[in-house]
């Protein structure tokens, strides 16, 4: 390797040397010892401590290395500020080829330092995160051990709670059906007084009820509608109880007065009905059973919009019943004839879509009543 390799690879490790004689001048036999401390560049021989200030108190040090009488000496860590601060260790070392001179070497630390400095900072944060971490799993701990604790509470709390609430939901239970007991009984006994007067409307009563419920199935209703309906078309001629009983029997038309009588059983059935807290509005599809799309109904000649859907439904099915099934007081005209009579006032007193539904259950679904289907006259 010649001179000029050995210089190349010297400064590609950042290493600089030259030569100090006994005068303590020194020469270096490169230019990048200048550049890197920040000088201008000395071709000739210089004062060692113009150039190194920090041999200054060492210079007995390097006059032995040049007798003989020392082997070497260091300055390590040296820092100076040039652009950036660089960090550099100083070698004086001994010449074994005679002459009356020692090697200088200075060895570039700058990128080392740095990366140690970065190494520790990093250790330190490591450090300072393993302490932050032993912390959190010491807090953790605890907080596991009452969490655990909370949820072994939690438990007895649950299987207490879940005591209790089969107890209420038991009361619940036998509380909805003793209610239910009660609903029906009043329903029961509104019928048996109503059939005291008049048995046979109350069969007419079921069957409309029966009948307007299977119409209501056919749209789609919801099932706890079509209670509803079942339960108004089972009270909805209870006004009846008030009207004298030789105008419910009589053959042929009422006179004009006798039918005003008649007329007001719907209002009165509602006055009845009206006190009973009925989870729908029982009181005012009985109230409307009578109404009619044009406004030709009664008690209040309401008209379409104003009518609820269950007194639609009620009244289509109240009108095939009256005239389909026989009375004692007259022969009945017939199912045919009481589908075309809903048929021809499709749209104008009853409802399209609940006509069509009515007519089809009877010639399409075979529907046929299952109380006192021998009054039932083709």
């Amino acid at each position: 390797m010649n001179d000029e390799q050995l210089s190349m690879l010297v400064v590609r490790f950042g290493i600089y040397y030259g030569t100090v004689d006994e005068k303590l001048r020194v020469r270096f036999n490169s230019d990048g010892v200048f550049y890197y401390l920040g000088e201008k560049p000395v071709v000739q021989w210089m004062d060692l401590a113009d150039f190194l200030p920090e041999v200054v108190g060492i210079e007995n040090e390097i006059l032995r290395i040049i007798g003989g009488e020392r082997e070497e000496y260091s300055i390590q860590s040296v820092n100076r500020r040039v652009k950036d601060d660089v960090f550099f260790n100083i070698y004086f070392l001994r010449k074994y080829l005679g002459g009356r001179s020692c090697v200088v070497v200075i060895k570039d630390l700058t990128n080392e330092l740095l990366y140690r400095q970065a190494v520790q900072q990093k250790k330190n944060e490591v450090e300072l995160l393993q302490q932050i971490l032993m912390e959190k799993n010491a807090a953790l701990d605890v907080t596991n051990r009452k969490v655990v604790e909370s949820r072994d509470e939690l438990s007895r709390l649950n299987r207490s709670l879940e005591i209790k609430v089969q107890e209420r939901t038991h009361q619940l239970e036998e509380s909805t059906m003793l209610a239910q007991r009660l609903f029906h009984q009043t329903v029961n006994a509104l019928m048996l007084a109503l059939e005291k007067r008049d048995p046979y409307t109350v069969g007419h009563q079921q069957r409309v009820s029966e009948l307007a419920c299977a119409i209501a199935r056919e749209m789609g209703l919801d099932e706890f509608v079509v209670e509803g309906i079942l339960v108004a078309g089972n009270l909805h001629d209870i006004g009846k109880i008030y009207v004298p009983s030789e105008f419910l029997t009589k053959p042929g038309e009422l006179s004009e007065e006798e039918f005003s009588v008649m007329k007001a059983h719907p209002k009165i059935g509602f006055d009845i009905l009206s006190g009973i807290e009925f989870p729908w509005p029982v009181a005012a599809i009985v109230l409307q059973h009578h109404e009619r799309l044009d406004g030709s109904g009664y008690p209040y000649g309401l008209t379409e919009k104003e009518i609820l859907l269950e007194a639609k439904i009620l009244s289509v099915a109240d009108v095939v019943e009256a005239m389909a099934t026989m009375r004692p007081y007259r022969i009945s005209p017939g199912l045919n004839l009481a589908l075309e009579e809903i048929r021809r006032n499709r749209g104008i007193g009853y409802d399209s879509t609940i006509v069509d539904i009515c007519v089809n259950l009877f010639t399409a679904r075979g529907f046929k009543w299952n109380h006192l289907e021998s009054h039932l006259r083709q």
